[in-house]
């Protein structure tokens, strides 16, 4: 209760709204050490448990194959304690990054709910495809948030801070690599506004949007978006217009997004020895994009492809797809993704990903170079 008090409090709160839900970020050993685990064991010693439903990110490496991926005995040790912990605390053991695909085995959430979530992408994407409202909550007040079942009443909880403040015209068609570019342009330029798109085709791959927003929140700390005539909120732009809130309009070909690409990040300079997938989380469009590019292809012996999920996506799959993707060589692994999992302690010497957000926290948490590349040109590179 005080850990949320003190938030409120810096934070200006009036008082603390009921959330449908939480989600819990600060799982992975890699990213949160033995802090974490001392603070879990005096929670589970104080008898706390949770009191609405509540996911948890992901681990640090698959719970059940770490062995078969390369993590080592010691990191895996620490892992699986951190895990049990949170069982105890009443936790749903998701390990997923990507609640809002998984509404079987997640409290399903709906345009107006209130939540307390950890992780960038889901936030945006609660916020944004949903019109759900949460802030960007750390690991510690998210877990706090799911034993009382309140969080504090500020930030994205507000329609005041939802509206529209950038206009972004794009030209162009945009492809998954375009999409990417653009969070990670925006994100970096204008970190403080709360951008409106338009000139997107409709409909929208679901893939393309969790890129978007994953870029947006790694490179700028975004927790909200809008399209035109696509998500929830895109009607909060009248009350910009009529307001006086829109600070700057601009336009953005495809073209010029292309040749930002080695600004916003810079090339290796080295062919790629792994080429990683999902982050956040591959997704039922995403593993039907990869079935369609490698189908009838072999991996190249010295090359390794890896693809993150969790496991109740999986069990939404046509159960035929991960078997037939195996098949080409591709490693496909639950739980974890690349970001928070501990590539330098694999032997990887460089990085390849169709990920912004992997591209951004790769270099940075792991200690390795990353390309951003499409998943067509890994493809390329990784197969036979």
């Amino acid at each position: 209760m005080k850990i949320l008090v003190n938030l409120g409090e810096l934070e200006g709160a009036e008082g603390f709204v009921p959330i449908r839900s939480a989600h819990i970020s600060g799982v992975s050993y890699h990213t949160a050490g033995d802090a974490l685990i001392k603070l879990l064991e005096e929670l589970h010693g104080m008898g706390a448990r949770i009191s609405v439903p509540s996911s948890l990110n992901p681990a640090g490496m698959d719970l059940e194959r770490w062995k078969e991926i390369g993590y080592p005995g010691d990191f895996a040790e620490k892992q699986l304690r951190i895990i049990e912990l949170y069982r105890k605390l009443g936790i749903d053991i998701t390990c997923s990054c990507i609640p809002y695909e998984t509404p079987h085995r997640m409290e399903p959430i709906s345009f107006g709910d209130h939540l307390a979530w950890g992780e960038s992408n889901a936030v945006i994407y609660a916020n944004s495809i949903v019109g759900a409202r949460t802030n960007r909550e750390g690991g510690i007040s998210a877990l706090a948030a799911a034993i009382l079942g309140r969080t504090p009443d500020y930030g994205m909880h507000g329609d005041e801070n939802r509206y529209p403040t950038l206009v972004v015209n794009i030209l162009g068609r945009m492809d998954p690599l375009h999409f990417n570019l653009l969070g990670a342009f925006i994100g970096e330029s204008y970190n403080s506004q709360v951008p409106y798109f338009t000139g997107i085709d409709i409909p929208v791959v679901n893939g393309d949007l969790k890129q978007l927003g994953a870029a947006l929140a790694a490179k700028g700390g975004h927790s909200i978006f809008h399209v035109k005539d696509l998500t929830p909120e895109h009607g909060f732009i009248d009350i910009s217009e009529r307001e006086g809130l829109i600070s700057e309009r601009i336009t953005i070909t495809t073209e010029e997004l292309e040749e930002a690409k080695d600004d916003l990040y810079p090339p290796p300079g080295r062919t790629p020895d792994v080429f990683v997938l999902g982050c956040p989380q591959f997704g039922i469009s995403e593993f039907q994009r990869l079935y369609r590019a490698v189908k009838g292809r072999k991996l190249r012996k010295e090359k390794r492809m890896i693809v993150y999920t969790n496991r109740a996506l999986r069990e939404m799959l046509d159960p035929t797809l991960i078997p037939a993707i195996t098949a080409s060589g591709v490693e496909v692994y639950d739980d974890t993704c690349m970001v928070v999992s501990p590539l330098d302690r694999l032997g990887f010497s460089a990085v390849g990903t169709d990920s912004a957000k992997a591209a951004h926290y790769i270099p940075k948490m792991s200690r390795i170079p990353a390309d951003l590349m499409p998943l067509e040109i890994m493809v390329d590179l990784a197969f036979e």
